[in-house]
This record gives structure tokens, C-alpha cells and sequence, in this order.
């Protein structure tokens, strides 16, 4: 019972590890020029005509997934 915990614990560490070291949502825009509208299927961002990202707010109980572009230039 204990070690079945302890391999618990140690893959939610791993995986907040993983998480910590992405880069957020909001960002993508920046490394992704040419998408104008992308989402993690929890926000949605657009890209400004300043250039910036306007993003949704996330909900409490969502949880993203990968990012991909839903509208390119």
C-alpha cells in the first residue's frame, strides 16, 4: 500500500515537473506568427492588432490540453 503511494506521489511529481517547464497558452502566439486564434481547449486567444494576445478566462475545472491553432493568417 505504501510503495503504490509513493509510485503515486513521484508520477504527480513528474508530471507537475513536465507541466511547470511548458510554456502557458497565452505564449504560443509569440513562437506561432502566422496563428491568429489558437486554444489549449480550456482559453482562447487572438492575436491583437498590436500584435499582443487577448485571452478567455480559463474555467476552475478545466484542464488543458495541447495548444493548436484554430485560425491562420
Amino acid at each position: 500500500m505504501i510503495a503504490r503511494a509513493a509510485f503515486a506521489l513521484a508520477l504527480l511529481c513528474a508530471s507537475m515537473a513536465l507541466a511547470a517547464e511548458e510554456k502557458p497558452a497565452q505564449a504560443y502566439g509569440e513562437d506561432h506568427p502566422a496563428c491568429l486564434e489558437w486554444t489549449d481547449g480550456c482559453l482562447v486567444c487572438a492575436r491583437l492588432e498590436d500584435g499582443s494576445a487577448g485571452c478567455s478566462m480559463v474555467g476552475a475545472a478545466c484542464l488543458p490540453a495541447a495548444v493548436s491553432c484554430l485560425k491562420s493568417k
